[in-house]
């Protein structure tokens, strides 16, 4: 892990800025002039505009919370959030020679600690709440430098070092549901509790008094996890905050702070407070030694609330390291842009400044210290250590120093003698898993047609009873959209897509009756194929936007040949993979009249084969291996691309006989830049109404036997088959 750590503190001109990055030894100073009077307005004007949001509103109004009735200008969703962005980058862009130098080092830090592919942590150590509320993220150098970093922020003075871990010999969770009125917390709890699949241990308290939550903090058997949802605040200054345990009870940290520090000393690892603007919690908890808490901004909507659980724990199960999970969960809650300008700035991590990575696996009691904060090594004490001995495994000698028990070994085949033998345990298969009988109808994502081929043959042997029956629209090209609205009008029992729905989706669900719900399965990359003749192996994602935008026209501008460049796309409607491309490689631009749309993903390959000015994208899984076009390496800068593909590249004609595969490991450590995940999404009853509740019922038991089998080890292995990776 490397730390790159910003030091604010305010001076009579402005705000003086130490940059340290402690493992390349590097320190700067620099100095910030203050705050714009535009940057703070605009950022004052995004706040009330998202307050003003009926949602946000009736947070408010719920807690009892007044807010002035003040004319604000309405302004469109980009508008909203862009104003505060642009404002931000042109004081962080400044051309103060006092600034620039801190600037250059922070581009250069990135440059030397990328070549040492370690993981990076940023943290803004700053006092001021006005600059501890600005979305840092935003900075275009940040974006540019570093695309996956979460931006954390310390929230006070934290020097404790003495952690241990919890006696239990499970991953336990508590979590206390508080006053939740004009609030939905049910399906928060419900995320929460599929962490049980997982092999944690939740305790739920439903709004308890004081005494009930102290006793639970007390518990001897201790937690790795304190999570609260429902009514919380804090004050205007950002240092107070204060959660509504029920109609009577509002407690702020302090009330029951001897209950926390009792709770931290047994081992807490992690709080998280998915409600209401909860800066000043995080800055109380500090002051008793929580390493880590994650909080919301402002307060937070249900819809964008449990989205944001859902894709946390996704990643954080999957061992992603906790700055991570929250990076690529944050970004997962963009599509609420449009509803809730600034949606994506919400959930904010604080963090000591001294606290080790922590990933789920490392939470698990029989690993050592995985909570253990750093501290300088006594070299005496480490050679005396039984548990620290040499690994000897195909190609990498390391030696593991006390107190770090978290490694990544993607790309060893071997395990090491002292891990546990895994081939004594038996796999779990299809045949392990009950299934409904009957023949029901699926549909929707293109995407999923290799996974979908591979599934189907299996059950025809060992579940001849569970039939699926791919369908097609009458009216409308397959896709992920036409899949969600056959859903939605009864006319599949479960869809396959490779988009999330959209706001307009779940409202349609909500007048029918139901609720729509999503699980994913695997992560799917977009690759991008050109002809095989095109000399250029390479392209960054702004390049990728212009051509497709229409402002590049030519690969001599980038290093190629003077050729015309041909763009192929699909249309827009209904495929979720061109959706996505829009949205995240497009950045919600509209494609350029230069732009020729295929109907499918094997015309536009046939297209680009025989045009060698040709560029098509489509799921990796779908055009990595074919032979007739050539895949790009994609980056968010040029010293930094990724292939799509294992390496080497099989170039034509070879690859006729061995194909090239989709670089599954890149995908699964997020370094490729351009990934999604793959959702099956069924209908649920909405308690308020009460429809035909018959066909629901059966698709959303065959939409579980579905999953359940995907997730067993044999699911799993067909999903790497596909081209995809799994989501455990």
């Amino acid at each position: 892990m490397a730390i790159v750590k910003f030091k604010i503190r305010e001076s009579k001109e402005g705000f003086q800025v130490d940059l340290t990055a402690k493992q390349l030894d590097i320190e700067a100073e620099g100095f910030l002039p203050p705050l714009p009077e535009k940057l703070q307005s605009s950022f004052n004007n995004w706040q009330l505009a998202y307050r003003q949001n009926d949602d946000v509103r009736s947070v408010f109004t719920s807690r009892q919370v007044r807010l002035s009735p003040k004319a604000i200008t309405k302004y469109s969703s980009s508008e909203y959030t862009n104003s505060v962005k642009e404002c931000l980058n042109q004081w962080l862009n400044s051309g103060d020679g006092r600034w620039l130098p801190v600037r250059d080092r922070l581009i250069a830090i990135a440059q030397q600690l990328h070549q040492t592919k370690s993981e990076i942590r940023i943290i803004i150590d700053a006092k001021d709440v006005n600059l501890r509320r600005l979305p840092w993220q935003e900075w275009n150098l940040f974006e540019e430098h570093y695309p996956q970093v979460e931006i954390a922020l310390i929230a006070g003075k934290n020097k404790y070092t003495n952690y241990v871990l919890p006696k239990s010999s499970k991953i336990r969770v508590l979590v206390a549901v508080g006053r939740s009125d004009g609030i939905n917390t049910k399906d928060d709890l419900e995320v929460i509790k599929e962490l049980e699949q997982h092999g944690a241990e939740v305790v739920c308290l439903m709004q308890p008094s004081r005494k009930d939550l102290c006793k639970a903090l007390w518990d001897d058997q201790g937690y790795h996890i304190f999570i609260f949802t429902g009514h919380s605040g804090s004050g205007e200054d950002g240092s107070i905050g204060w959660i509504e345990l029920n109609d009577n009870d509002s407690l702020s940290i302090e009330e029951f702070k001897e209950a926390l520090k009792q709770a931290i000393s047994q081992g807490l690892q992690l709080a998280i407070f998915n409600s209401c603007d909860g800066l000043g919690l995080a800055s109380q908890l500090a002051q008793l030694h929580l390493p880590r808490c994650i909080v919301m901004r402002e307060p937070v909507p249900d819809k964008v609330a449990v989205e944001f659980l859902e894709y946390f724990f996704a990643e954080f199960t999957r061992n992603q390291s906790l700055s991570k999970a929250l990076n690529r969960a944050r970004k997962q809650l963009e599509h609420f842009n449009l509803d809730y300008p600034g949606a994506i700035w919400l959930p904010t991590i604080c963090i000591a400044a001294n606290a080790k990575p922590l990933t789920w696996k490392s939470l698990n009691p029989g690993n050592s210290t995985p909570g253990k904060l750093d501290e300088k090594p006594d070299d005496s004490k480490i050679q005396n250590k039984r548990n620290i001995k040499p690994l000897i495994l195909t190609g990498l000698i390391g030696l593991v120093i006390s107190g770090i028990t978290v490694w990544t070994l993607n790309q060893i085949s071997k395990p090491a003698q002292e891990a546990p033998i895994q081939s004594t345990q038996k796999k779990s298969t299809f045949s392990s898993i009950t299934v409904p009988s009957g023949t029901f109808r699926y549909g929707g994502s293109t995407t999923w047609a290799p996974l979908r081929d591979k599934v189907e043959k299996v059950l025809e042997k060992v579940h001849s009873e569970f039939k699926l029956k791919y369908t097609d629209s009458k009216t409308q090209n397959p896709g992920s959209g036409t899949g969600i609205q056959m859903l939605l009008n009864g006319e599949l029992d479960f869809s396959q897509s490779s988009r999330n729905f959209t706001t307009e989706e779940e409202k349609y669900a909500e007048k029918k009756g139901f609720v729509l719900k999503k699980i994913p399965i695997a992560i799917d990359a977009i690759a991008v194929v050109v002809n095989h003749s095109l000399p250029n192996n390479e392209l960054t994602l702004s390049q990728l936007e212009e051509i497709y935008i229409g402002k590049i026209k030519n690969w001599k501008d980038l290093g190629g040949p003077d050729l015309a460049i041909k763009p192929y796309s699909r249309n827009k409607e209904p495929g979720g993979t061109v959706e996505y491309f829009i949205e995240d490689v497009l950045t919600g631009k509209e494609f350029g009249s230069n732009v020729e749309k295929v109907p499918n993903t094997t015309q536009g390959i046939r297209q680009v084969a025989a045009n060698e000015g040709g560029i098509y994208y489509g799921s990796a899984s779908e055009v990595v291996n074919q032979c007739s076009v050539k895949s790009l390496k994609l980056g968010k800068t040029r010293t930094n691309t990724i292939a799509p593909y294992k390496e080497p590249l099989i170039p034509y004609p070879d690859c006729n006989k061995k194909s090239n595969q989709v670089n599954l490991d890149k995908l699964s450590s997020h370094e490729y830049p351009v990934t999604r995940p793959l959702y099956v999404i069924y209908k649920q009853t909405n308690s308020s109404i009460e429809p035909d509740l018959r066909q629901e019922s059966i698709g959303k038991k065959a939409a579980k036997a579905y999953v359940k089998l995907l997730k067993t080890d044999e699911g799993k292995e067909l999903i790497k088959e596909a081209g995809f990776v799994p989501i455990n």
